[in-house]
């Protein structure tokens, strides 16, 4: 089983929504709500770049984030659902995606010299560029953390009450689900 494949069958256990397409193979996957298709979150193929879009009434907004790399779109999107599954499976969130700083030796790259432009993805210790264009710094923070990894290994982990072997020591032992209420 490929990793959209995999998010898909989850998703739809977790929260019902009908996964459609496959990234690798035909360029998309759309996770739509049950009921009526009004409020999807989409991953797509244009020109060479991915990305993860999510609707609000009706209606497509900017890219919350893009790659040119596959192995880093199905990064993010594990990091995206990883602790909304997890809080939904009643297992604590991890601190990957809150308030970790980034991994030492990496660096963000950003778009310009107005921090709210966003950034263009991260560099690690050896010069080596991932690219992930979005504003969210949290989100490449992590990915510093899990991009070396598989991203269904990741996602496995994020399934896990102990989200071990690769995960554990991020597992928020602090977090209670009252906090989400």
């Amino acid at each position: 089983m490929d990793f959209s494949e995999r998010l898909g069958q989850v998703i739809y256990a977790t929260w019902g929504f009908k996964a459609t397409g496959n990234l690798e193979k035909e360029g998309f996957l759309d996770f739509s709500p049950p009921g009526p298709p009004d409020e999807p979150e989409v991953a797509d193929l244009r020109n060479g770049i991915y990305s993860f879009y999510m609707y609000e009434r009706n209606q497509r907004g900017a890219p919350v984030f893009q790659s040119s790399s596959l192995h880093v779109m199905e990064h993010c999107l594990t990091l995206c659902y990883g602790n909304p599954l997890r809080k939904r499976l009643g297992f604590q969130p991890l601190r990957l995606v809150r308030n970790l700083p980034m991994r030492p030796g990496w660096s963000l790259v950003p778009v310009d010299s107005k921090p709210w432009h966003g950034f263009l993805g991260i560099r690690n210790s050896e010069g080596v560029f991932f690219s992930c264009k979005t504003w969210e710094d949290y989100l490449l923070s992590a990915l510093s953390y899990v991009v070396e990894y598989s991203p269904l290994d990741v996602l496995e982990c994020y399934l896990r009450p102990d989200a071990g072997p690769l995960l554990s020591q991020w597992v928020d032992l602090e977090w209670t689900p009252e906090e989400d209420e």
